[in-house]
Order: C-alpha cells, then sequence, then structure tokens
C-alpha cells in the first residue's frame, strides 16, 4: 500500500488542515520578526511577501515531512533551496528604504507605527497558530481515545476467541495458545468435541491489526457451526472455503491446519499452512505432515486433499503458525522449519506444557517477534 494513502487515512482531515494552518502562522512570525529587525525600512510588498512565503514554505516542509517520512530529505533540500533563492532575489528587486539620519518627527512616528504593526501581528499569528494546534490536538486525541477504547474491546473479544487450550480428551491431551504481535491479533486456535469426535485446528489470517482479527472471529463462528452440524471432517475445509470466500477482502485469505479424530480415525488437513510436525515416541523422529491445498479464501470453490495416519502412544503433534518460523536474529536468518523440528526433537517426550514453554524460548531467544505466535501441541496417551 502505498504509504501516502495510508496516511491520509489514518489521520482526519480537519485535524491535519488545523495542523497546517497552525504552522503557516506560527512560522509567518518570521517575516514579521525580519521587518522589525529591519526597522520597517522593507518595501510594502516585499514585506507582505515575506511573512506569506515564511509560513507556505514551512506548510510544504511539514505536509513533505508527514507524506514523505523518511524520505523527506529528497524533497527538503531542493524545496529550500528554491526557497532561499526567492528571498535573496525579493531582497535584490525590493531593496530596503534608505534611513534618515537625524530622524524626524514624522519619520519616528511612522517606524513606531511600523514596529507596533509588526509586534501585534506577531502576538496574533502566534495566538492563532497555538489556537490551531490546540484545535489539531483536540480532534487527533477525540479520534484517538476512541479508537483506543475499540481496539481495547476487540483485544477483550480476541482473548475471549482464543483463549489457551489445557485439555484432555479421550486418550489425547492437548495444550496451547496464541501470542498476536499487537492488541488485536490474526491467529487462531480452537479444540471442539467429544471423545469420539473432536477437531483440534489452528488458523492464520493474512495482514495484521483489527481487520484480521475481525475474520478470525468469523473462522471460529463458522468452523464451529460446521462442526456441531455433524459433516465429515473431510468436507472441512471446502465448507469453510465457500463461508469465507464472500465475506472477506479480495486481497485477505486464511491458512489452515487441522487434525481431527471420528471413532478409531485420524484426519489430517492442510490448507496453504506451514507443515504439521509429527514426533514420534517409537523413533524420537519428527516428521512433516505436509498438504497440496491452496489457502481459503482465495477461490469460490475448491476441492482439498486430506488423509488419515495411525499415531502411536506417546505421539506429539505440533500445529503452529508462521509466525514462529519467521522471527529473524540480527543477521537476519529465520529461525525456520528445520530449527523447530530440531528443537521438538530434543524435547518431544516431555510434558506438552514444557514442550510448548522450550519452544517458545528457543524461539524468543532466536529473535524479536513481529508477527502473531500460536502454538497447539497434541499427544496420544
Amino acid at each position: 500500500m502505498n504509504p501516502t494513502k495510508s496516511f491520509w487515512k489514518t489521520i482526519p482531515r480537519t485535524a491535519f488542515i488545523g495542523f497546517l494552518l497552525g504552522v503557516f502562522f506560527i512560522f509567518s512570525t518570521m517575516g514579521l520578526t525580519t521587518d522589525v529587525i529591519e526597522m520597517g525600512r522593507q518595501p510594502t510588498p516585499r514585506f507582505i511577501l515575506g511573512v506569506l512565503l515564511s509560513g507556505l514554505f514551512a506548510m510544504f516542509y511539514a505536509f513533505t515531512g508527514f507524506a514523505l517520512r523518511k524520505q523527506f530529505w529528497k524533497v527538503f533540500v531542493p524545496v529550500l533551496a528554491v526557497h532561499l533563492a526567492l528571498m535573496y532575489m525579493l531582497a535584490r528587486s525590493l531593496p530596503d528604504l534608505p534611513q534618515s539620519v537625524p530622524m524626524g518627527a514624522a519619520e519616528i512616528a511612522r517606524l513606531q507605527s511600523r514596529l507596533a504593526l509588526g509586534g501585534i501581528a506577531t502576538m496574533l499569528a502566534i495566538g492563532v497558530g497555538y489556537g490551531c494546534f490546540l484545535y489539531s490536538s483536540i480532534v487527533a486525541g477525540r479520534r484517538y481515545f476512541r479508537e483506543h477504547a475499540e481496539i481495547e474491546l476487540a483485544a477483550e473479544i480476541h482473548h475471549v476467541l482464543v483463549p489457551a487450550i489445557d485439555a484432555r480428551i479421550g486418550g489425547f491431551e492437548f495444550y496451547g495458545g496464541s501470542l498476536p504481535s499487537g492488541e488485536v491479533g490474526g491467529d487462531l486456535i480452537d479444540l471442539a468435541g467429544s471423545e469420539d469426535h473432536w477437531v483440534a485446528y489452528v488458523a492464520d489470517v493474512s495482514g495484521h491489526g483489527v481487520a484480521p482479527g475481525v475474520v478470525m472471529g468469523m473462522v471460529k463462528s463458522a468452523a464451529r457451526m460446521l462442526l456441531t452440524s455433524g459433516d465429515d471432517t473431510g468436507r472441512l475445509l471446502p465448507r469453510l472455503n465457500e463461508v469465507l470466500y464472500p465475506l472477506k477482502k479480495p486481497d485477505m485469505f486464511v491458512t489452515f491446519c487441522f487434525l481431527a479424530r471420528s471413532r478409531d480415525r485420524l484426519r489430517v488437513g492442510l490448507a496453504g499452512h506451514p507443515p504439521i510436525l509429527h514426533f514420534s515416541a517409537r523413533t524420537s523422529e519428527v516428521t512433516r505432515l505436509e498438504g497440496p491445498n491452496m489457502p481459503l479464501g482465495i477461490l469460490p470453490s475448491a476441492e482439498f486433499v486430506t488423509c488419515e495416519i495411525r499415531p502411536e502412544a506417546g505421539d506429539v503433534f505440533a500445529l503452529y503458525t508462521d509466525g514462529l518460523l519467521e522471527v529473524a536474529n540480527a543477521a537476519g536468518e529465520e529461525f525456520g522449519l528445520n530449527n523447530l523440528q530440531a528443537a521438538l526433537r530434543q524435547c518431544g517426550r516431555e510434558p506438552l506444557d514444557v514442550i510448548c514453554r522450550s519452544l517458545q524460548e528457543r524461539i524468543a531467544r532466536h529473535g524479536a517477534q513481529f508477527d502473531d505466535q500460536s502454538l497447539l501441541l497434541i499427544r496420544q496417551l
């Protein structure tokens, strides 16, 4: 997204106009004080143009600073050169009026009047500029606190929708949690069902912030509705895709993976998601369970392949989002899937809470979090 366009969407227009007017009036005093320094000897046209140019160029500098940010200097340097050139040309074309020595009574009265006018105009400009800044701050502050309250509410809803999981159903135990990178995350972990029929899944909505969080809520609602309807879990991915496709923005999508038990069968499905890791208690090896399916929500309808597996007692499955893999160190090297496999291989026989904490600590030592991170562990007892 173009940074200038995103800037205009995040600031109230009236607040920005008030800010620019404040900049104009405050910096117009440079033209007023210049006239005072020169003892009122500037010709009136030069005096007026000097005041206007001081304020207008300051407004332009402020605007480009907000719009271009780190690229501000590319515009500031040439425009400053133009600004100084215009002021120099103005001084050459309209030079100061001669000063009589000694000054007569009429000239002293004119000078006093001119300086008084400059002083009053300076005070008025500062007062009006301050008023504009105050107005801009109030408008922006009201919007900030309103949006902050909405984000806090969304964060509370997120905590309700994505609680930590620590459960045991039948012959399986489950443990995991989701850590958003901001106030509201787009990751989802969930577990639903009974001893004979349960589904554990992890979803990751593309993007960051409130919008993915809203879509995440829709994913959970749709998944729970489909799971309670008694549909075969083999149809979970295509049904979710049909539900989500018309409810999101065109550039958004959802990656999804699940592990489901139906009587004595265990089914695995992935949609554009990183591989599920399978730790074998018998061999201590970690293998990847992958799927060829595209993410959810890209096409209005699609077929999704799932498969059945036969785990053994003590086996552990790790469902996670790519926020764990993409953590980078100071050299820009991502943690990656190989490191996650190696870490799970080392601690795969530990209790699930210990495995979870060990993986999170190892990833945190590698680098700082910048994306939502979710992890759900499942062990067959």
